[in-house]
C-alpha cells in the first residue's frame, strides 16, 4: 500500500513551494541536507528534521526526527517519541514553513460524534440546541449532519432572535476565511473587506431559499465558490481606472486552491482550540499551551504550574486526541 502526499508551502521562504512524494514502506525524510527526499534549504531547519512514515493501520504520521526547532502537526508540537496522524488539508510546521498536506490513499478513520473520556479534562456541557434535528443521509440518521444544518436553520428562522444568532455564528465561523482568501488574492484590505460584505450579503438574501444538501457538495466548496465570483466582481469593478477590457478575466494567484483551504484550516484550528480550552481547567490548558504549543521544556512548565512532567506529558497527549476530534468533527459537518 502506498499514500500520495503533496506538500504545497502556504507561508515561508520561496525556496520550496511545492512537493510531492508516495510514502510506502519507506519512510520520506524532510530536511536541509541534500540526502532528504524532501529539502528544505533554510538554517532553522536541522539536517534531518523530520519525517513522513505510512503506519500499521494505513495511516500516514509525521515523526520529528530530534530536530533543534520541532516540528508541528496543526499547531501542535510531536514529541520526539510518537508519530502524529497526518491527514488531508493539515498544516505542518517545519521552520520558517508552514506547509499544507494534500493526502490521497490515506485509510482515514471516519469522524465520530464527540466523546470525552478523560476526567482530568472535565468538560462544561451547555444545552442542546434547540433547532437540533435529525436528518437521514444514505439511509441512516447522522448526528453529524443534525449539527451541521443547525446553523442553516436558524439562518432562515422566522424569530429576529434565532436569525440574529444564526448571522452571528455565520459571521464569527467563516469571516476571517473570506477576507483573508481576498487578501491573497491581491486586494488590499478594504477592498477584502467589500468581498467579505458582498459575501455575507448575498448570502443573506438567498438565505430564506437555501438548502444544504452535503450530497451534492460540501458548504466549503459552496463558499469558496461565492468568495471567488465576489473577488471576481471586485476586479471586474476595476477595469474602468486600469484599462483592462472588460472580456477580460482577472489574473488571480496560481496557488488559490491551498490558500482558501489554509485559511479554512486556519481558522477551524482556531475554533477548535477555544472549544477544547472552555472543556479542561485553565492550568490544564496553560500546561499544553506553553509545552504542547510553544515547546517550552517540561520542567519549566512544571515550575510554573506546580504539574508534575508526567501529568504535563499526559495532557498534552489527551488534549492533542481531543483537537482531532474535534478538527474531524468540524471536517466532517462543513467539508
Amino acid at each position: 500500500m502506498t499514500v500520495e502526499v503533496e506538500l504545497v508551502a502556504v507561508s515561508g521562504p520561496d525556496g520550496m513551494v511545492r512537493a510531492s512524494t508516495q510514502i510506502g514502506r519507506s519512510e520520506v525524510s524532510l530536511g536541509r541536507s541534500s540526502d532528504c527526499e524532501i529539502v528544505l534549504p533554510d538554517p532553522a531547519v536541522s539536517r534531518k528534521h523530520a519525517a513522513l512514515v505510512l503506519q500499521e493501520d494505513g495511516t500516514l504520521g509525521v515523526r520529528d526526527l530530534g530536530s533543534r526547532a520541532g516540528t508541528t502537526v496543526n499547531l501542535v508540537r510531536v514529541d520526539a517519541d510518537e508519530v502524529v496522524r497526518l491527514t488531508d488539508r493539515d498544516l505542518v510546521g517545519i521552520g520558517p514553513w508552514r506547509l499544507l498536506a494534500r493526502v490521497t490513499g490515506d485509510s482515514q478513520p471516519e469522524a465520530t460524534p464527540e466523546s470525552n473520556s478523560d476526567m482530568a479534562m472535565q468538560p462544561r456541557r451547555e444545552k442542546e440546541d434547540e433547532h437540533t434535528t435529525s436528518h437521514s443521509v444514505k439511509g441512516r440518521s447522522d448526528p453529524l449532519y443534525a449539527t451541521r444544518a443547525s446553523i442553516f436553520l436558524r439562518l432562515k428562522a422566522d424569530g429576529t432572535v434565532d436569525r440574529e444568532l444564526g448571522w452571528q455564528e455565520f459571521a464569527q465561523k467563516y469571516s476571517r476565511v473570506i477576507a483573508g482568501f481576498a487578501r491573497n488574492a491581491g486586494l488590499p484590505p478594504q477592498e477584502a473587506d467589500d468581498v467579505l460584505q458582498d459575501v455575507l450579503l448575498g448570502f443573506f438574501r438567498v438565505s430564506d431559499a437555501f438548502e444544504y444538501d452535503p450530497e451534492k457538495g460540501r458548504f466549503r466548496g459552496y463558499l469558496k465558490r461565492v468568495t471567488l465570483n465576489a473577488i471576481r466582481a471586485r476586479f471586474r469593478r476595476r477595469r474602468p481606472d486600469v484599462g483592462i477590457e472588460d472580456h477580460a478575466e482577472p489574473a488571480l494567484p496560481d496557488d488559490m486552491d491551498e490558500q482558501w483551504d489554509r485559511q479554512w484550516t486556519e481558522q477551524m484550528l482556531s475554533r477548535a482550540m477555544a472549544q477544547v480550552r472552555d472543556e479542561v481547567e485553565e492550568k490544564t490548558w496553560r500546561a499544553f499551551e506553553l509545552y504542547g504549543v510553544r515547546g517550552t521544556p517540561a520542567t519549566a512548565v512544571a515550575a510554573e504550574t506546580g504539574m508534575s512532567e508526567a501529568a504535563i506529558r499526559h495532557a498534552k497527549m489527551r488534549l492533542t486526541k481531543r483537537l482531532r476530534e474535534v478538527v474531524d468533527r468540524m471536517r466532517a459537518e462543513e467539508g
